[in-house]
């Protein structure tokens, strides 16, 4: 049961992990493309500021939001498993991109129309996203399908 949780909190981590990594590399392609110069420390460096700053430096910490986006999905499907039989890999992984689906299109109704989450702000970024939530919620689901 112990493990359970740990892999709960890795697979949080992991789209924690991915989306910053998405938002960092937006905005160095947006700057890239104003010919900016950009170098291997610059992107270095703003990711780790921004894995701090979107988890440590705000007033919702990104980790701490998608914490209660993913306790919500995979408490449903844990429910949803009980009355139809798929696997779990399939079944997580599409509960967390629900999920982050979700935290994208809701957080801007909480906050004045804003994208806060700077790889957000495209469809494209949007999809990237939704796709990092799936790829965590598939590692949860096979690490649980595994446990059994």
């Amino acid at each position: 049961m112990f493990k359970k949780y740990i892999y709960f909190v890795i697979s949080i981590f992991i789209v924690t992990i991915l989306v910053v990594l998405q938002t960092t590399l937006s905005n160095i392609f947006w700057l890239s493309s104003v010919d900016l110069p950009i170098s291997l420390s610059l992107i270095l460096k703003t990711y780790f500021s921004d894995l701090n700053g979107m988890n440590f430096g705000g007033q919702v910490p990104l980790v701490a939001l998608v914490a209660a986006g993913y306790l919500i999905a995979y408490s449903v499907v844990e429910l949803f498993l009980i009355w139809v039989d798929v696997k779990k890999p399939y079944a997580y992984a599409l509960a967390s991109g629900a999920a982050l689906l979700a935290i994208v299109l809701l957080m801007p109704l909480a906050f004045y129309n804003l994208d806060l989450i700077a790889g957000a702000r495209t469809a494209i970024g949007k999809s990237i996203l939704v796709l990092c939530g799936i790829l965590s919620g598939y590692y949860y689901g096979s690490k649980l399908e595994k446990m059994e």
